[in-house]
C-alpha cells in the first residue's frame, strides 16, 4: 500500500528559495503586505498545486520542470540575464522580479494572493444636501442593510468634521483601527488584513467593518493615497464600500477619489425650499467631479408641500427614492444604537432602494430622470 502523503496543505503563498537573505527580505515584504508565508526547504507537489502564488528563485525552479503548469509563478533574481530568463520560459513563470527594483509589484502580488480570489464590490458615495440632511443616518442604514442581506460591509467615514460613524454604530469603545492609525506603505492594503484591524459589528448574516474619524487627534488622517487603498481594499473583498462624505466636495480633497471610484452617488436632500436651494450647489459640484450617475433621496416632510419632481427640478438630479422621517431615530443616535433601529421603517426601506440602484450597475444618463416616486 502506498504510504499516505506527509505533504501540508497551504493557502498562503509559496516561498521555496535557497538564497537566505533574498528569503528574508521576500518575508519582510510580505509582512508589509498584511499576509504570510509558507517558507519549504524543497518544491512538493501538493504545495505547488495548492498555493494561490509560488515564489522561486533560479535554483530552486529547477524541481518545477517536472510539475504540471500553472498559473501564479514568480521567480525572483537579483539581476535579470539570459539564463533566469530561459529558466522563466521552462517553469511557466509569469513574471520575473527583480529585487529591490521590483518591490512594489511583489508586495501587490502577496496583497493580491492575501485576499483571496478577487471579489467584485461596489463602492456607494453618499452626501448631504444641507447641514443635517441625514446623509450619515442613511449611509449606516445603507451599510447595515449591505450586511444584513448576508454580503460584507465596509462604512468609511470621510467626514473628519462629522462627529464620528463609531458613534453612530456604538462602536466608539471597541479596539480597532481609526483613519489616524491607517499606513498605507507602499499604496496597498490586504482586504483581509484591513477587516481584521477595524472594529466591526455582526448584523443578521453579515458584518459591518467601520473605518472613522478621530475625534481626539488634530490630524484627520485622511490621505487620497488612504482612501484609494482603502477603496480597492473593500472592493477586491467583494465589500459594498459605503462613504459617508462632507457635502463640499473639492478638488484636491482627501475624499476626491470616491467620487471617481463610486458607481452611484447618493445625496440627501430634505422635503424644504432652502434645502433644494443648497442641494443644487452640492449636485452640481459633485456632478462636476463624478464619473457616476448622481441621484437624490429625498426625506420628508414637506412643509410646503414640495413634490418630489419639484426636488428634482430644483437640485438638479433624478430622484432614487423618497422616504417619511424614521421614528425615534435621534434617540438611537444618541444610544449609539442606530444599527438595532434600522431594521425596519423609512431609512431600512430607503436603504434598501439604494442598494438595488447600486447592484443594477446600469446607471442612465445623468440628465435623464427616471420615473418618480409617489409623493409623501
Amino acid at each position: 500500500m502506498a504510504a499516505r502523503s506527509t505533504e501540508p496543505e497551504t493557502a498562503r503563498p509559496l516561498l521555496v528559495v535557497h538564497d537566505t537573505d533574498l528569503a528574508e527580505e521576500i518575508s519582510r515584504l510580505a509582512a508589509a503586505s498584511g499576509g504570510e508565508l509558507e517558507r519549504a526547504p524543497r518544491l512538493l507537489p501538493t504545495a505547488w498545486r495548492t498555493a494561490p502564488l509560488v515564489l522561486l528563485d533560479e535554483s530552486t525552479a529547477t524541481a518545477a520542470r517536472a510539475l504540471p503548469r500553472r498559473r501564479g509563478v514568480a521567480l525572483l533574481c537579483r539581476r535579470t540575464g539570459e539564463r533566469v530568463w530561459r529558466t522563466a520560459f521552462d517553469v511557466g513563470a509569469e513574471r520575473v522580479l527583480t529585487l529591490p527594483d521590483d518591490e512594489r509589484e511583489l508586495i501587490e502580488l502577496l496583497a493580491d494572493a492575501a485576499d483571496g480570489p478577487e471579489g467584485e464590490g461596489r463602492v456607494l458615495a453618499v452626501l448631504g444636501g444641507c447641514g443635517g440632511a441625514g446623509a450619515s443616518a442613511l449611509a449606516t442604514a445603507t451599510s447595515v442593510a449591505a450586511a444584513r442581506a448576508g454580503g460584507r460591509s465596509l462604512l468609511v467615514d470621510c467626514d473628519p468634521l462629522g462627529g464620528g460613524l463609531d458613534l453612530a454604530t456604538g462602536l466608539e469603545r471597541e479596539d480597532g483601527l481609526r483613519w489616524s492609525g491607517l499606513s498605507v506603505g507602499a499604496g496597498r492594503l490586504g482586504a483581509g488584513t484591513l477587516r481584521r484591524a477595524l472594529p466591526r459589528k455582526r448584523v443578521g448574516a453579515g458584518e459591518v467593518a467601520v473605518l472613522a474619524c478621530d475625534r481626539d487627534r488634530a490630524s484627520s488622517g485622511l490621505t487620497p493615497e488612504g482612501v484609494r487603498a482603502v477603496l480597492g481594499a473593500g472592493r477586491r473583498a467583494g465589500a459594498t464600500v459605503v462613504c459617508d462624505l462632507p457635502r463640499c466636495p473639492a478638488p484636491g480633497d482627501p475624499d476626491e477619489p470616491v467620487l471617481g471610484d463610486a458607481e452611484l452617488a447618493v445625496v440627501v436632500v430634505p422635503a424644504e425650499v432652502r434645502a433644494c436651494a443648497a442641494a443644487a450647489r452640492v449636485v452640481a459640484a459633485v456632478t462636476e467631479r463624478a464619473g457616476c450617475p448622481v441621484r437624490l433621496v429625498v426625506r420628508g416632510p414637506a412643509p410646503g408641500g414640495l413634490r418630489p419632481r419639484d426636488v428634482a427640478r430644483a437640485a438638479g438630479a433624478a430622484v432614487l427614492t423618497t422616504m417619511r422621517p424614521q421614528p425615534r431615530l435621534a434617540a438611537a443616535l444618541d444610544r449609539g444604537d442606530l444599527v438595532s433601529a434600522l431594521r425596519r421603517g423609512p431609512l431600512a426601506t430607503a436603504a434598501g432602494a439604494v442598494l438595488a440602484e447600486l447592484a443594477a450597475a446600469q446607471p442612465p444618463s445623468p440628465r435623464s430622470i427616471p420615473a418618480l416616486p409617489a409623493p409623501f
